[in-house]
């Protein structure tokens, strides 16, 4: 009987599980691979630098927005990129790092 308990619980909060939704996906093309900013509705992100001569780098953490100004916390290590980006023109352009990034957004959802 606990057993089953037991089990029935485990369906119950596997279910009710719910995904988070992407509301901003860009990207663009970079030397031998490609670059990719996913941003979900639980306020967290995924920047992805991916490549054909490279290993795959994920830099994941959580987001904020004030005004038009997009602030990443990143958990780890913070790509070059930068912590610091504005969305303009159907582009996300960091504004803070080693070098200039800009990636092309294909999906924006997020609302203001």
């Amino acid at each position: 009987m606990k057993f089953n308990l037991i089990i029935l619980i485990l369906l119950l909060t596997i279910s009710c599980k719910e995904e988070k939704k992407d509301v901003l996906l860009a990207d663009r093309e970079a030397p031998l691979g490609w670059i990719y900013l996913k941003m979900y509705d639980d306020f967290t992100f995924d920047f992805i630098s991916r490549g054909v001569l490279r290993d795959e780098n994920i830099y994941s953490g959580s987001y904020y927005i004030k005004s038009d100004t997009v602030y990443f916390k990143y958990k780890d290590s913070i790509p070059q990129a930068g912590s610091m980006a504005v969305i303009k023109d159907g582009f996300v352009i960091y504004l803070n790092g080693k070098y200039h990034e800009s990636v092309e957004i294909k999906l924006n959802n997020i609302s203001k």
